[in-house]
């Protein structure tokens, strides 16, 4: 009788640890987001192999995150399988924003300083401070199980995706009437609008996850009836 009660206990402190190791994963992605940008928009410096460490961290997280839900399904494979692919498709997600916060590294030490003065920069740096908002939003949401913070979260996605394209679009269908920058800063600024657009999606996949069925994960809530 032990036995199957310690069982049981392990298998609920697998999913336990493993939703637990998913918070932590998502706040380490805020901190690296964070320190990766900073060269970028603030002119601040940054040990780069600090931020690719902590990328590979990301990265391990999501294996032992797998590991964890694979042996929680061995043992009880018709016990919270719902709760367990949820919790794999949300560490995709979180370990993509690692991904693109290199790329804000990489373009830093490609362009060589920060941003310059500039509209569009300033631009870009209202979109970075919301999409902090929205993983101060998400982190919590997950956290607490709170669909009124992840819906908060996803409402400025779509704010951000909309701002993101329409930069993107005047750099590139019109750039004499962006402002007088130079042609390696439209790139600068266009990649930029870019990466910040897929981590701010991410992070509303994330979100959705509390707000939506499995099937729905990464799409708008049910009640907008579409995709």
């Amino acid at each position: 009788m032990f036995k199957k009660m310690f069982e049981l206990w392990q298998r609920q402190d697998l999913l336990h640890q493993a939703l637990k190791e998913a918070h932590k994963m998502l706040k380490n992605a805020s901190e690296l987001f964070k320190k990766a940008v900073s060269p970028l928009f603030f002119n601040e410096q940054v040990d780069a192999q600090k931020i690719y460490d902590m990328d590979q961290e990301l990265n391990r997280y999501e294996v032992d995150i797998r590991k964890k839900v694979m042996e929680h399904l061995s043992i009880s494979p018709h016990q919270d399988t719902t709760s367990a692919l949820v919790l794999t498709t949300i560490t995709v997600d979180i370990e993509r924003i690692g991904d693109y916060s290199k790329n804000f590294l990489e373009l830093w030490e490609l362009y060589g300083s920060s941003f310059e003065k500039a509209p569009v920069f300033d631009r870009l740096r209202k979109i970075y401070e919301d999409i902090l908002e929205m993983f101060r939003l998400t982190i919590d949401s997950l956290a607490n199980a709170d669909a009124e913070l992840a819906r908060k979260a996803m409402a400025i996605h779509i704010v951000n995706s909309k701002d993101c394209e329409e930069i993107i679009a005047a750099l590139i269908r019109t750039p004499n009437n962006v402002e007088n920058i130079a042609p390696n800063q439209e790139v600068l600024a266009a990649l930029t609008a870019r990466y910040l657009k897929r981590v701010s999606a991410h992070l509303k996949n994330i979100a959705s996850s509390v707000v939506n069925p499995f099937d729905r994960i990464g799409f708008k809530p049910p009640e907008y009836n579409e995709y």
